[in-house]
């Protein structure tokens, strides 16, 4: 019986396509089930997928005829799973076989986990490892301590760790709402569950993260989006502070914590203020078209 479904969104991945689908499959967790939508690729991603799905019934390839862009493309596969867990895959990610089992073991052991993450390996093209983020859990007596520490050590990577799927859905339908943009999307998903303490993580599972030759995707925002971003994270977050049923004073404490979290997340303050000032000086220095010298 499939317990849960991985989601691969893939967009001309090809060199690193099949090292990332072999790594699924041969998990040592086999009630799996591996949704790939390509998104319209114009190299031989979907040809690759399609070879492990004609070899692997628990495979499936969504074949996109148009590209829908990145951000459709990778939502949808959480709607397409019809299992009660969920986690995504980039196609230029790999994990060990024992990925699955150990993060699924996280949920057998506690019925309040909702997200449980991996240690994350950041690799170098040469095969070096050039950073590990290890998942330390947080074992202050006080609450607000114990949520302030997660607040500052929980990997980014761990949005692609095992999700109770429902909790997921119910997550982004509000924080996408009060935060409707890509950057940073993922650090905001995760606050819900950080604050809940249902978050967890487990070493034995390793996520091999490779350092891309450059940017699929980059956007220059200007400063009066960064300033609205970085309002909009910080509204979120406190959305999400005031659902939870603490006390007054335990929240005041969390306070700092949390407007750290968001200026350290999304675009930090003074590079905001940099952006801001150069933009200032770029209009003002410019010059008509008709004048010279």
């Amino acid at each position: 019986m499939t317990t849960i479904t991985i989601g691969v969104p893939v967009y001309n991945g090809e060199a690193t396509l099949e090292r990332s689908l072999e790594s699924l499959r041969t998990q040592t967790y086999r009630d799996i089930e591996v949704i790939i939508s390509d998104n319209a690729s114009t190299d031989r991603s979907a040809d690759i997928a399609q070879g492990f799905a004609d070899r692997d019934p628990r495979f499936r390839v969504v074949r996109r005829e148009t590209n829908v862009g990145p951000v459709p493309n990778f939502f949808s596969l959480l709607e397409m799973a019809q299992t009660e867990l969920f986690m995504w895959r980039a196609d230029d990610d790999w994990s060990n076989a024992q990925y699955v089992e150990e993060l699924k073991a996280k949920f057998d052991e506690d019925a309040r986990i909702r997200l449980a993450g991996p240690e994350t390996l950041i690799v170098r093209r040469d095969g070096s490892i050039a950073g590990v983020n290890s998942f330390i859990l947080p074992c202050q007596k006080l609450r607000v301590r114990r949520v302030g520490h997660m607040l500052m050590h929980l990997s980014a990577s761990s949005i692609y760790g095992l999700w109770h799927k429902p909790t997921l859905m119910e997550i982004l339908s509000r924080t996408r709402a009060n935060y409707p943009y890509i950057w940073a999307w993922d650090h905001m998903a995760m606050v819900p569950v950080i604050l809940s303490e249902s978050v967890t993580g487990n070493n034995a599972a390793k996520l091999y993260v490779g350092q891309p030759e450059a940017a699929r995707y980059s956007a220059r925002e200007p400063a009066s989006v960064m300033w609205e971003m970085r309002r909009s994270f910080r509204k979120s977050c406190f959305a999400e502070l005031r659902r939870l049923d603490w006390p007054l004073w335990e929240k005041l404490l969390l306070t700092p914590n949390l407007l750290r979290y968001a200026n350290l997340r999304v675009y930090r303050f003074w590079k905001t203020v940099r952006r801001h000032i150069r933009q200032f000086f770029e209009i003002t220095d410019r010059k008509p078209p008709t004048q010279v010298g």
